[in-house]
Order: structure tokens, then sequence, then C-alpha cells
């Protein structure tokens, strides 16, 4: 079964419906979407740009995966794409017009609208929201009904994405966030940036909230639903209000923030996998 209906946002604010139709929910109309999000945040100079940037950049690598052929059941590795992506479009939909959204996008999206918070802490409030909450969502909706594993390799495949662009986006913040390194030596964990460390960390909950959730009735997958996230909302709290030291340092790293955001979200979604 195909994603619900969705509704996105063009750059001048109006309205498109995305249906449910292998003609219309298609990779390509999924990055004209989030295209036209980031055109409007970088013109507006919204931080809300920044995750829908990185988020370009990881359905355009997904894309053309899918057009050389490297997943087994295309078909079905867009439908599962394209549901997670709907999960964004809709709550950045659903808040723009003032209506109530998922705890952990609120967190967002408010941030989004505070000087304080450094560039990574926006990447992270998104991807908090989107993996912590929608990927797993996501993976039970899509089985829709069959056993979880069926979907498993299009979970992995979407999480390897992720993986392969991390290095690249390291790159692209650290070219507008000069001091993002102490934020790294502190936070990672041995080699790895706060980024991959927490790319990790949301995967594993990620697929143990699809296994939760696959096997429940709607009602009851509603109310597991709003649990997962409040625990998101409740680590949106952390990453945007970790503590009096590290916000100190953090503010020191905010200081010499200096780029445009239209700037950040261009070498966001320039992002692509790095060869080593």
């Amino acid at each position: 079964m195909l994603p619900s209906p969705r509704v996105t946002l063009t750059a001048a604010g109006d309205t498109v419906t995305v249906l449910e139709d292998p003609e219309v929910d298609t990779y390509d109309f999924t990055i004209d979407a989030l295209e036209k999000i980031v055109e409007r945040c970088a013109a507006d100079g919204d931080r809300n740009g920044y995750f829908a940037a990185m988020y370009l950049a990881v359905t355009n690598t997904v894309r053309q995966r899918s057009r050389e052929g490297h997943f087994e059941d295309a078909p079905n590795m867009q439908r599962f794409v394209i549901g997670f992506a709907g999960r964004f479009l809709d709550a950045m939909t659903t808040w723009r017009a003032g209506d109530p959204c998922a705890e952990a996008w609120l967190a967002a999206f408010r941030a989004a609208q505070q000087w304080r918070p450094i560039i990574l802490q926006h990447l992270l409030l998104g991807m908090n929201a989107h993996i912590n909450l929608d990927l797993g969502v996501t993976a039970a909706e899509v089985a829709d009904g069959r056993s979880i594993e069926a979907v498993r390799r299009d979970f992995d495949a979407v999480n390897d994405v992720l993986g392969e662009l991390v290095d690249g986006c390291q790159q692209a913040l650290g070219a507008v966030s000069p001091w993002l390194d102490l934020v790294d030596r502190i936070g990672g964990s041995g080699d790895e940036t706060i980024i991959r460390f927490s790319l990790v960390a949301a995967r594993r909950q990620a697929w143990s909230v699809a296994e939760r959730l696959a096997p429940l009735s709607e009602p009851e997958r509603g109310r597991q639903i709003a649990a997962v996230d409040a625990n998101a909302a409740r680590v949106a709290r952390f990453v945007e209000h970790p503590g009096v030291h590290a916000s100190a340092l953090l503010f020191a790293v905010r200081i010499r923030e200096r780029a445009e955001p239209a700037e950040v979200m261009r070498l966001l979604a320039g992002v692509r996998p790095v060869e080593h």
C-alpha cells in the first residue's frame, strides 16, 4: 500500500497534493517538493532549510542509486522513501499552517527560529524527529501487515545512504562552522563524529520502534506513536539545551558561524557520498 495522500509547500506557499498514484509518487516529485522548501527557506533566511537541504542530498543520492540498479526491489524502495519523506513534508506543512504537529518536529521547527542553536544542533534536531520517530513509523506502515523483516532491506538501504553522506556533511559543516571540531572532540565517541554517533544510535532506535509498531492495530499504533514522539521530544530538549558547560561551548561555536543560511543550505544540498 502506498503512503497516505501528502500535502507539501511550494516556494510561493501554495499547496500541492501528492496522491496515491504511482505516476505521482516519484522521487522527482519528492525532490521537487524538497527543493521548493529549501528555496523558500534560503530566500527567507529560515534555518528550517538546513535539515531540508541535507535531506534533499539524501533523496538525490537514493534516486541516483535506484537509477543505477542498486536496489533489488526498486518500486518497493521508492514507496519506502516517498513514505519516509512524506512524514517530514507533512510536518512542515502542518506547522506552517499553524496546526499541531509531532512534538519532536515542533521542537526542531521552533529551534530554527532562534539565533543560538549551532548548525549541527539544527541538523541533529531534524535527524532526531525524522529517524527516531518517522523512520520506524514508516517501516511499520510500509510493512502493511507483513512481517516487519520484509522491509528490513529497504530500511537498511536508506540508513546506508545516510551513513555514506556523513563525511560529506561533516566537510560542509566544517566550511561554515570553523570550531565544530571542538564539539566533536568533546561529544563524539572515539573517532566518530557526533553526527555519525547519533545516526548509529537513532538507527537502532528506529528499528526497535518499527518492530514494536508493525503488529499493532491502528488505534494501538497511534497510542504507541504518541509515546515514541514524546520520547523523541525529550531527546530534542537535550539536544537544544545540553547543560551549562556544553551550552557555553556551543555558544562559542555559534559566534564563529557567520555564513548566511542560504550558503549553508547550498553546501548541505550539494553533499554527495565521499569516495575513500
